[in-house]
């Protein structure tokens, strides 16, 4: 009989499939972020409704945002630990997430606005913001009810808590030394 050649259980194979697999997931988790945030700026479609009957849409992209930012923050603790003692670098990687998943929403959102103009004609219409927003005297900077606003303060939010992580971060060093 020949002898044959196993893998050892930590070999470099089964670490790069467990690395694309966590990527994978990562890319998932936005995608789905990315997608509830854009049916929080399409004002009148049915899945929207349906959500919002069961929790606002605006709060429930909040919450997974945060939660990306914090799976992004342990996945840089766990497996970049050189990170964790640069918090400028680790603000830098985590502000980045909650800036490209902004970007993303509202891209998608005026691209969608930019191929319903092409396909159904019409007026086209590309401000995020309402035209009323310096013209009238008694006019809000912050309007609850309109979604640019909404999905900004999410965002708002979730860098707020890449401040309290980093801060915590900061206070655990601070002890351990």
């Amino acid at each position: 009989m020949a002898a044959r050649a196993e893998w050892p259980p930590h070999s470099l194979r089964n670490s790069y499939s467990q690395e694309r697999w966590r990527v994978a997931l990562y890319v998932f988790a936005a995608m789905l972020v990315a997608s509830i945030g854009v049916l929080g700026l399409s004002g009148g479609s049915s899945l929207r409704q349906l959500i919002e009957s069961w929790i606002n849409i605006h709060v429930l992209f909040g919450l997974l945002l945060c939660g990306l930012v914090l799976a992004r923050y342990q996945w840089i603790i766990r497996y970049s630990p050189h990170l964790k003692e640069n918090i400028r670098e680790l603000s830098r990687r985590l502000s980045r997430v909650v800036y490209l998943m902004l970007y993303a929403v509202i891209g998608v959102r005026l691209g969608m606005s930019l191929v319903h103009w092409i396909w159904h004609g019409g007026p086209l219409d590309l401000t995020p913001f309402d035209e009323g927003l310096g013209n009238d005297g008694d006019s809000r900077v912050f309007n609850p009810h309109h979604d640019y606003h909404m999905i900004l303060l999410s965002g708002g939010i979730a860098l707020a808590m890449v401040r309290v992580f980093l801060t915590a971060c900061l206070v655990h060093r601070c002890r351990g030394e």
